[in-house]
């Protein structure tokens, strides 16, 4: 192509400039803006990407934080484990605790409360004797208040947990690994898990003790999710077993029956009463109540303890349907007999039998249904102890150093109020019509009983006398937080 063009003097001149020479220059300078452009875009990219990394390390950055051990009962009975170290060491008063870290209330230390932990923002956490808590992390955000972390592991024991309300951080989790479940709990509220073994041996694959965990929420909610995934809500007044397969259970109105086979149903006559054959360890056996009889006295004087099925009390003698049948204990002893004999039956509370603190009960009721159908003693006798039913319930004060101390019922038939001539200290007396079903209950948190008391031995119901005929039905003791 040619262009023609005039210069100042108004002469003609030419210049050849091709197409190509054009597209040329354009081209240039369509990469020359494309360049620019990319660089643009990654120094852009660039500058968001350290802008990304710089909040999300703000937002994520977290500051381990410490808790305080409070030792309640002996210094001795506490013991820690520094993180990375398998062995565990003395511990004391006031000591600071970090993540990683273990402590431990030996099973000798006490009742009620051995140890606390005191969290930096006000949370405690109450230990019991026998406990074992692993602090996995106590972790806050460094530069802002978005989130409080707190992960625990409880190995043993009875712990309780009181969460500090109007918590400054935007989020707050607070969670507790028992076994294979996980129990996440809810500020401000207050929780207790208890560790213990089932009845019945388990063994785990991965050699790990086979426990069940009680989980119980006296108020806020809580979230148990098993070994499976299932989640299970927990509100106030609540609670739940876990169990060694890391299995929850359904949710249960937060009392607890201490009293193992209060209907005499889990075993046979025989079985309760092989209980009393020392001589044959291969004989099977009831592992709930052990019946005795004393003194020894020729089979045709000694009294006997049978089962007997009777209507739910205090419905009708006979006649019933089988859902309102009941098996009642049955102390029996006949033939015109002289002298005295104790017919008895005796549990040992707590797992394994070896008693159950009760420190943590606000209120414990016992109760039974009794029914006297013949004594041949008046009243209570001329000693005020030898009565058709007699409860005996075993307890210590404070610690295990205390003596056993016993609180004991006596139920008996007269033909007036004025017949119990002779009153035994420390026994309760009831009057309780003849063949009639008569319900004993109380709160043994009540003056004069077991008010301050924190650990429970046992229950013994006996009869005592010469010739009887009694029963008793529906034994149960019932712990409320």
């Amino acid at each position: 192509m040619w262009r023609f063009e005039y210069n100042d003097a108004g002469m003609k001149t030419t210049t050849a400039m091709t197409d190509q020479r054009l597209a040329a220059q354009r081209r240039t300078l369509q990469i020359a803006w494309f360049t620019l452009f990319v660089f643009l875009g990654l120094f852009l990219g660039l500058v968001a990407m350290v802008a990304a990394s710089v909040r999300a390390w703000y937002l994520s950055a977290t500051d381990a934080q410490t808790a305080t051990l409070v030792v309640r009962g002996a210094e001795e009975s506490i013991v820690w484990q520094p993180a990375g170290r398998t062995i565990f060491q003395g511990a004391r008063d006031r000591q600071a605790l970090n993540e990683g870290e273990a402590l431990r209330a030996l099973p000798n230390a006490g009742y009620g409360q051995v140890a606390s932990l005191r969290l930096f923002e006000g949370s405690q956490l109450d230990l019991w004797a026998g406990t074992e808590l692993r602090l996995n992390a106590l972790r806050t955000t460094r530069w802002h208040d978005g989130m409080l972390l707190v992960d625990l592991a409880q190995v043993s024991g009875y712990v309780r947990y009181d969460l500090a309300a109007d918590q400054p951080f935007q989020s707050v989790q607070f969670a507790v690994t028992v076994g294979d479940a996980r129990v996440e709990l809810s500020p401000g509220g207050s929780y207790s898990i208890g560790l213990y073994p089932p009845e019945r041996r388990v063994a785990r694959s991965d050699g790990l003790p086979a426990l069940i965990a009680d989980i119980a929420v006296r108020s806020g909610s809580a979230v148990v999710t098993g070994a499976n995934g299932q989640r299970v809500a927990l509100l106030h007044g609540q609670r739940l077993e876990v169990d060694p397969a890391g299995l929850p259970g359904l949710p249960v109105p937060a009392r607890w029956e201490l009293i193992r086979d209060g209907g005499f149903s889990l075993f046979s006559e025989a079985e309760y009463n092989n209980t009393t054959r020392a001589d044959d360890p291969t004989l099977p056996r009831a592992t709930t109540w052990q019946v005795s009889g004393t003194p020894t006295l020729p089979l045709p004087e000694r009294g006997f303890f049978r089962l007997a099925r009777v209507c739910r009390p205090p419905g009708p003698e006979t006649g019933c349907p089988a859902e309102d049948q009941r098996v009642a204990a049955w102390f029996y002893r006949t033939g015109g007999q002289v002298n005295g004999f104790v017919t008895s039956i005796r549990q040992t509370l707590g797992a394994q039998g070896s008693g159950v603190d009760v420190s943590e009960f606000r209120s414990l009721i016992f109760s039974l249904w009794a029914r006297v159908d013949y004594q041949s003693l008046p009243a209570a006798g001329d000693r005020g102890t030898e009565c058709p039913v007699m409860i005996r319930i075993v307890a210590r004060r404070a610690s295990p150093m205390d003596p056993d101390e016993e609180r004991v019922v006596c139920i008996y038939t007269a033909t007036d109020t004025g017949a119990l001539r002779v009153r035994a200290d420390g026994v309760f007396y009831v009057q309780a019509p003849l063949a009639t079903w008569t319900r004993f209950q109380v709160d043994l948190r009540d003056e004069p009983w077991l008010a301050d008391y924190r650990y429970l031995r046992s229950v013994e119901i006996y009869a005592n006398g010469h010739d009887y005929d009694a029963r008793v039905t529906e034994v149960s003791l019932i712990g409320t937080q």
